[in-house]
């Protein structure tokens, strides 16, 4: 395969990448294959359930987040699809094939067409770049070996790189190594184990921008598993919020983060404002004023969802009052008080306390200037009514 690696981003026999779902170029849906799928699995330490009826579908040739807290059971549903453990219960497909829970019994690891790529990596350190990626190659021609790894260092941008051993790389190449060294045999899955951890902040973000684009270019069914909230969002063509041992949310990026299916996984996702509001045809009345609800509806009195960025702050003089607090006609939002300013340097997250004491956190860019004691006006440009 003809790929290069430049400015970050993978192309793959001189195409574009495809986008995810909703960002721009997607073009509507598409048929969707299921690479792995897991049905009603169920797994217990003694008396400790890890895994509770977890149903789950990974589609052919996308990337599935997994994420949720530690020990939530996420890492043993994992080793569940890898075959290192045997669910008590349900069946796990791979390709189509019953490889556990099935009839013809569970499939040892080494037959499954799975790759593997560790939280610690595990390159061998006495080999080179190629010998690691070969490693999995053992049982193919030679001729056909250094083919495969030709083609595998081109993928993963590292041509020159083959004599190198994993003490000269740098975390971001060897984590590409062990991509590489996973993708080797064409497995029908590659299983990601919290692949990130041991890097730095700084690394983070370009690396799993990397590893993405290459897992695209290859073609990879992918699951990946994380605790991390913005890794799962940012690498995700489909995310999976797992909760206590069970499949809380199952949809694209923007589909949980945006319009999530209960306060559990609306906090877990990412800094929630939550207020008591009324939906009245398509229209949320809430304390920040009125808000059209995209897919319209009515419910009476609902939960509404406002994410920090969704915030708008207005400076206003010490003697402006108050709206009616309650989103009626001509409210205009709700005044409060700066409390706190947390810097980050691309932006900050800045919290109000509203007139009746709660209260709110906004996400702003950085170059807007505010201090504790500031009176501003809060409105909402979007918000989401919680079932």
């Amino acid at each position: 395969m003809a790929s290069q690696l430049a400015g970050g981003a993978l192309t793959g026999e001189g195409r574009e990448l495809a986008p995810r779902a909703g960002e721009p170029g997607d073009t509507g849906p598409r048929v969707r294959r299921p690479g792995v799928e897991l049905l009603d699995v169920h797994k217990s330490f003694g008396a400790v359930a890890a895994v509770r009826g977890v149903t789950l579908a990974l589609e052919a040739g996308a990337v599935t987040a997994l994420v949720g807290p530690s020990g939530c059971g996420k890492t043993t549903t994992l080793r569940l699809v890898a075959g290192f453990d045997t669910p008590d219960r349900g069946e796990v497909r791979i390709g189509g094939r019953a490889v556990a829970g099935g009839a013809g019994g569970a499939v040892p690891p080494e037959r499954r067409r799975v790759g593997m790529v560790f939280q610690q990596l595990a390159l061998f350190p006495h080999l080179d770049v190629a010998g690691n990626i070969a490693y999995g190659l053992s049982r193919t021609g030679r001729a056909e070996r250094q083919a495969r790894v030709a083609e595998l260092l081109e993928l993963v941008g590292l041509v020159g790189y083959e004599r190198r051993r994993p003490h000269e790389l740098s975390g971001g190449q060897a984590q590409r190594v062990a991509l590489a060294r996973a993708l080797g045999p064409r497995p029908d899955v590659v299983l990601l184990d919290e692949p990130f951890s041991s890097l730095d902040v700084t690394l983070r973000a370009g690396v799993r921008a990397e590893v993405r684009s290459i897992l695209q270019a290859a073609g990879a069914t992918a699951l990946l598993v994380t605790h991390d909230q913005e890794e799962a969002l940012s690498l995700g063509d489909q995310v999976a919020v797992m909760l206590d041992g069970r499949i809380a949310q199952v949809g694209t990026p923007d589909e949980v983060y945006r319009r999530p299916v209960d306060l559990h996984v609306a906090g877990f996702l990412g800094a929630a404002n939550l207020f008591e509001a009324e939906l009245n045809d398509g229209v949320l009345h809430t304390p920040l004023g009125l808000v059209a609800v995209p897919r319209g509806g009515s419910g009476g009195v609902v939960t509404a969802l406002v994410r920090p960025e969704d915030l708008d702050l207005l400076d206003i003089g010490p003697d402006e009052g108050e709206t009616d607090g309650h989103g009626g006609a001509g409210a205009v939002g709700a005044v409060g008080t700066v409390t706190a300013v947390e810097y980050y340097g691309h932006d900050q997250l800045v919290v109000v306390a509203l007139a009746e004491g709660k209260p709110v956190r906004a996400r702003l860019h950085a170059d807007r200037r505010l201090q504790p004691g500031t009176r501003v006006r809060v409105t909402a440009r979007r918000a989401y009514p919680l079932p």
